[in-house]
């Protein structure tokens, strides 16, 4: 009888739905494209090691946002030669933009930047 009480209380916030199952990331580079707007600039740093920056807008999102973003170094034809992942260091708000900047791995002719990935940190409105 104690047997099934104990296994009664560890099923029961399952049941109940009071649990989140503990899920992948929900932001992907399939979905980024329908919450955000992304917007990045080569440059050079005090340095003078390249640089992308610019600003990523949070256009429809379901609220604050963490993301991830996919540099990649193109060669004269456009192809890409090598790829990194950036952290935006703020959340985006929600119908807001946020910074960023971040010194490239290998420089190259040109760069194109595309979230790679990310997760909502607060869902609803402001």
């Amino acid at each position: 009888m104690k047997r099934r009480a104990l296994l009664g209380l560890a099923l029961a916030p399952l049941l109940l739905g009071l649990t989140r199952p503990a899920g992948a990331q929900s932001i992907t580079a399939e979905s980024a494209p329908q919450y955000f707007r992304l917007e990045s600039h080569p440059d050079k740093d005090k340095k003078g090691r390249d640089i992308v920056w610019g600003y990523v807008y949070n256009t429809r999102g379901k609220g604050n946002a963490r993301v991830r973003l996919l540099i990649e170094t193109l060669d004269a034809s456009g192809k890409p030669v090598a790829t990194q992942i950036a952290y935006v260091d703020e959340d985006i708000p929600l119908y807001n933009r946020t910074y960023f900047e971040n010194r490239v791995s290998q420089p190259g002719p040109s760069y194109r930047v595309s979230i790679h990935s990310g997760d909502w940190t607060r869902l609803g409105g402001f």
